[in-house]
């Protein structure tokens, strides 16, 4: 009998130890979600407040501001990959100094280094970096990192919006000039991609029109 009674306090015991583990862990996890949505809803606050500051600065100068956000991330991400290539070059250059078909892996080799070298060339270029677009009266303004660009309308050659998904609330006014093509993302601002659109349609002059 005592080793039933025993056995019976040893397993209440560790039920009670079960829900006090997950009552903690369900603590936890709800704590966790808070932070997150606290981070969001600071986040979407912060997206509305500049929002709303470029809407007021729109209509006190009569100018559109859009920025596009390049991630360092991804400038990084671009310079490993370029360095991998130009050390796989070198790896292959000393691999073609003996043996058979020498001007093959010889190419290879070149082919691999100048891939590096263009990709690493490529993430410091001035369009890997933040840009700001200034949509005027009279000229587009390129804000970059080293200088910005003026475009008067009258040199713009084509232009187009584009609405991948609706469901993504993603709109893309795209520019060209000349060869050159411009690329300006509005995620979740229809209704300023639309209020581009028009100062293009109104500004520019096309071939098809």
């Amino acid at each position: 009998m005592s080793r039933d009674s025993d056995k019976k306090k040893n397993n209440k015991k560790h039920r009670e130890e079960i829900r006090n583990i997950s009552s903690i862990e369900n603590g936890t996890s709800r704590a966790y979600r808070q932070k997150v949505l606290v981070r969001q809803a600071g986040k979407l606050v912060d997206e509305l407040e500049r929002a709303r500051r470029e809407e007021q600065e729109t209509q006190a100068d009569g100018i559109i501001r859009q920025k596009v956000v390049k991630r360092k991330s991804t400038r990084i991400a671009y310079r490993v990959v370029g360095i991998i290539f130009v050390l796989a070059g070198i790896a292959v250059v000393w691999w073609a100094m003996g043996g058979h078909y020498r001007m093959i892996k010889a190419a290879i080799a070149i082919a691999a280094m100048a891939y590096g070298f263009y990709v690493v060339k490529a993430s410091f270029r001035k369009s890997a970096y933040d840009m700001t677009y200034l949509f005027g009266q009279d000229v587009v303004t390129i804000i970059q990192k080293r200088g910005s660009k003026v475009i008067p309308y009258e040199t713009i050659t084509g232009y187009i919006m584009i609405e991948p998904d609706p469901e993504l609330k993603y709109y893309i006014i795209k520019f060209d000039r000349g060869r050159e093509s411009y690329i300006v993302p509005f995620a979740g601002a229809k209704g300023k991609c639309e209020a581009v659109y028009d100062i293009l349609r109104e500004k520019v002059r096309t071939d098809e029109e």
